[in-house]
């Protein structure tokens, strides 16, 4: 199972259980075989209600893995250019008046340039997902995403994470 696919079914899990939530936001970090068990968990439990949310067949959550699992490396690579982005962009505000300029708006074009490389992403994941879901059920699809991203910021904030790295 891919990372983005992986994580939308972990934070469905979480989402569902409150205990659960927490133990996920405040993971111990010497029970590594005690988190692997309860993400496999949250993942299985995860692509049980997206299958019943979505009202998918076994051969469209295949589909739905196999997409993901191609888009996934360039989903995370773009996070990861934005986030740098953002953070690079803030330091240099942070200067006050002496921001430079020039490395202000390369900054700001770069994050131009990686909103078009998402919305293509979004595109491309559209394309292939229309091959096998309905318009209604891929509808369906990114509210729950966007369902999901919420509450992952909702807990973020309620763990007292408040950076926002990370958030897409």
């Amino acid at each position: 199972m891919n990372a983005k696919f992986a994580s939308l079914a972990l934070i469905l899990a979480v989402c569902t259980s409150t205990a659960g939530a927490q133990k996920f936001a405040q993971p111990t970090r010497d029970d590594g075989q005690r988190r692997a068990a309860l993400e496999q968990e949250f993942r299985d439990r995860g692509e049980q209600l997206v299958r019943e949310r979505l009202n998918l067949t076994d051969d469209q959550v295949r589909r739905l893995r196999d997409v993901n699992t191609r888009l996934s490396g360039r989903r995370r690579t773009l996070v990861e250019q934005e986030r740098t982005a953002r953070v690079a962009l803030r330091q240099e505000m942070g200067r006050g008046k002496a921001a430079d300029q020039a490395r202000v708006s390369q900054l700001m074009a770069q994050g131009d340039a990686l909103q078009q490389q998402r919305i293509q992403l979004r595109q491309d994941e559209q394309k292939e997902l229309s091959a096998f879901l309905t318009p209604v059920q891929q509808a369906q699809y990114y509210g729950l995403q966007a369902q999901l991203r919420a509450k992952m910021r909702e807990m973020r904030q309620q763990s007292g994470d408040t950076s926002g790295l990370g958030t897409p």
